[in-house]
């Protein structure tokens, strides 16, 4: 499905000189300096694989996602998707891939979302049945009914993303590229979004290529897993692997009554109460996220609930240190 061998990309950035007399100067003479965003690296996804593109900011995830759809052209190395160079694919490459950049809207923001979905049966030019078997489906999973008659501008981020989500699998992509898909969003609203995506990997095949700096994102939707930290590629495999050897605890925080006790529902977590609020710090290895919140929800009247996870930077951080692929 993708294929990247020895990918560069290198941009050329002016040098500004400061002050008044720096950008007179600057004016007749530009310095410029080259930036590595993507040093060469290599990978490869197979047809229907949820990949993670992990890395901390400025690591080239961004970057690498704009080559693989075909807005960069590499400085050097070599990329195919579906076995075509992205940039020369043309209407038959983006009829077989998605893209959703979570702060951009594929949406036309003044008119109702459902006029949108019809923009897009007329653009890849949908026989109506399968647009409208699409439509339904996606209408269902992501409780997109209410939001139908509503101009995009009109909609929450969550509303939009929701809708954005399933404006691009009316087409049934192949493969979908998602960068930051669920930043900003209520927990809710995440948890949505991360079931609809799995089944569409499960039922139907689409493959993913996934960046985010939300580790259940990456854990709920992802089998595998590349890693990025300044524009190198130190990891490439399973995301099993990567939780066992790199993310050691997680921690739900939760205020309220205990109707439940929740030792008895999550034996191998570390449970410490003080007052009203109890911390409850268990494994990946040990339960899923998942497990954990429907354990706190079954176990407590709760007033307040917030989950704290390794941030991204620090796992990265984790998998250099230990020297991990170059």
């Amino acid at each position: 499905m993708i294929e990247v061998k020895d990918l560069k990309k290198i941009y050329r950035v002016n040098v500004k000189k400061p002050g008044m007399r720096g950008a007179v100067q600057n004016l007749f003479h530009s310095e410029w300096m080259e930036k590595t965003a993507i040093g060469g690296i290599s990978f490869q996804a197979q047809e229907g694989q949820a990949l993670a593109c992990i890395g901390e900011n400025g690591a080239g995830k961004s970057t690498l996602i704009k080559v693989l759809i075909g807005i960069l052209t590499p400085t050097a190395g070599e990329v195919r998707v579906f076995g075509k160079d992205p940039r020369k694919g043309g209407r038959a490459y983006l009829r077989e891939i998605g893209v959703v950049f979570g702060q951009k809207s594929n949406l036309w923001i003044d008119i109702p979302v459902i006029e949108s979905y019809h923009a897009v049966q007329t653009l890849y030019r949908l026989d109506r049945q399968a647009f409208q078997r699409n439509l339904d489906q996606i209408v269902e999973l992501l409780e997109l009914e209410p939001l139908l008659s509503s101009p995009a501008r009109k909609l929450s981020l969550g509303q939009r993303m929701r809708a954005d989500i399933g404006m691009v699998f009316l087409h049934e992509p192949k493969l979908l590229f998602l960068d930051e898909p669920t930043i900003g969003l209520d927990i809710n609203v995440k948890h949505t979004i991360r079931t609809f995506l799995r089944r569409m990997n499960q039922e139907k095949g689409t493959g993913i290529l996934l960046t985010s700096h939300d580790l259940d994102d990456i854990d709920e939707i992802c089998d595998d897993a590349v890693v990025l930290s300044k524009g190198k590629l130190i990891y490439d495999g399973t995301l099993d692997q990567l939780k066992h050897q790199y993310v050691t605890e997680k921690m739900v925080r939760v205020t309220g009554r205990e109707r439940e006790e929740i030792r008895l529902l999550l034996p191998e977590a570390r449970i410490t109460a003080e007052g009203r609020t109890t911390k409850v710090v268990y494994q990946p290895q040990q339960y899923s996220s998942e497990e954990v919140l429907h354990a706190v929800t079954r176990a407590f009247e709760i007033e307040d609930i917030t989950i704290q996870e390794p941030d991204i930077d620090e796992v990265v951080s984790r998998i250099f240190q230990k020297g991990e692929g170059t």
